[in-house]
């Protein structure tokens, strides 16, 4: 889907492997959710349902570029070669050895990401041939004031010939991507970033993931309009005016609209220091909000069965379909090996996530039992033991 000839079995490898892509991070999200609610990880909050727009925008994210976004935004950062299936358990579960999980070390909870940009003696990498995104924070709404910094580092650099050399900039090129719910759009935070960046014209894109809810609360009641796009027009720039923004709809299921309109986007954006609002519709959450809810509670029976239907990934599958891309045997192909995939990367980081609790565990248990103090024939003597065997049994 890029804007150079591509032969039909180019095309059809990419299209195919981004349908893959698609899958295994779905498979990840219900993976992950099971290991939540069987308690082997404390809270887990994910992505499915926003596979498509998130593998659309990867496409247009090149080495130099920024990320500030949130929690939803895995399948991003699968497409855009900037995490793994094990990084994204390691995350789950809290690993905190960093050659593990080296976006957070255990210190944020899930989907959690951050790209470690000073080398172990110190320096500066070569940021302007990454791909890169800040430190990723959870409250919603907190990931939009930094784009503002990112994205005016590149009019900075662009404009300033006196940094033409660096490190970190290749002439201003550089776009700041920043993703958002629809919900959040209703915190100031969005709209001073807004606001701000249309004022400056700096390269900063922003998508919003508007499933119809915050939460459990319909966006009826909580976005003017029904529809922040709409909200945004004043913002829009004109073809008189000096500053604003360009917006951009599309649907959340549908793959080639999605490709085109951020390829169109994006584009515009890195050449002029426009910035662009992306406002992603209808899609879907088919697990719910997170582990800590079950959307069936307020969605009626309706909304989930056009759910269903309209789920990103089995409309891509309609697509390739009936566009004779695929064939139905090799969707099945696909799919299977990405949740293959999957299970293997859940299985094998807890694994080593296990072993390291119990490695420790036995070496704790060894000092105790190796100690030599007056306790050994104090009353205490059946406390510690009883502390022991159940160390002993939290890990087996």
């Amino acid at each position: 889907m890029q804007s150079k000839e591509l032969s039909f079995e180019e095309f059809k490898k990419e299209v195919l492997h981004d349908y893959y892509i698609g899958w295994l991070s779905r498979n990840m999200s219900l993976i992950a959710r099971k290991e939540v609610l069987g308690g082997k990880a404390k809270f887990g909050i994910f992505g499915d349902g926003k596979e498509l727009p998130q593998i659309a925008m990867a496409k247009q994210f090149k080495a130099g570029d920024w990320r500030s976004g949130y929690y939803r935004d895995q399948t991003f950062l699968l497409a855009a070669g900037m995490t793994t299936p094990e990084i994204f358990f390691a995350q789950l579960y809290g690993e905190t050895r960093t050659e593990l999980n080296p976006d957070n070390g255990g210190r944020s909870f899930n989907n959690h990401f951050g790209t470690r940009i000073i080398d172990d003696e110190g320096h500066w990498k070569d940021l302007k041939n990454m791909k890169c995104t800040s430190s990723d924070i959870s409250p919603t709404a907190g990931q939009m004031p930094r784009l503002v910094g990112l994205a005016m580092a590149s009019k900075v650099y662009r404009n300033n010939k006196l940094l033409a050399d660096s490190k970190f900039s290749t002439n201003g090129n550089e776009v700041a991507f920043g993703t958002i719910g629809d919900a959040s759009t209703s915190e100031g935070h969005f709209f001073e970033t807004i606001n701000a960046a249309a004022v400056l014209q700096i390269p900063m894109v922003v998508s919003v993931w508007d499933d119809g809810y915050g939460i459990s609360v319909p966006k009826s009641v909580q976005t003017a309009k029904e529809s922040i796009s709409k909200v945004m027009k004043g913002f829009e720039k004109g073809p008189r005016d000096k500053n604003g923004i360009n917006i951009y709809t599309a649907k959340g299921w549908d793959y080639p609209g999605l490709c085109q309109a951020y390829e169109k986007g994006v584009k515009e954006c890195r050449e002029n220091h426009i910035p662009a609002l992306f406002h992603i519709e209808e899609l879907t959450q088919p697990a719910g909000h997170s582990t800590s809810g079950s959307h069936e509670r307020y969605k009626s029976e309706k909304r989930l069965e056009w759910e269903k239907e309209y789920d990103g990934l089995n409309q891509m599958a309609k697509w390739l379909k009936e566009s004779m891309i695929a064939t139905q045997e090799e969707l099945e192909a696909i799919e299977n090996r990405a949740r293959a995939e999957a299970r293997k990367a859940q299985y094998e980081v807890f694994k080593s996530f296990h072993q390291a609790l119990v490695a420790e565990r036995d070496e704790l248990v060894a000092l105790i039992n190796g100690r030599n103090c007056h306790c050994n024939a104090s009353e205490n003597s059946s406390v510690i033991e009883a502390l022991v065997n159940d160390l002993l049994s939290a890990y087996t």
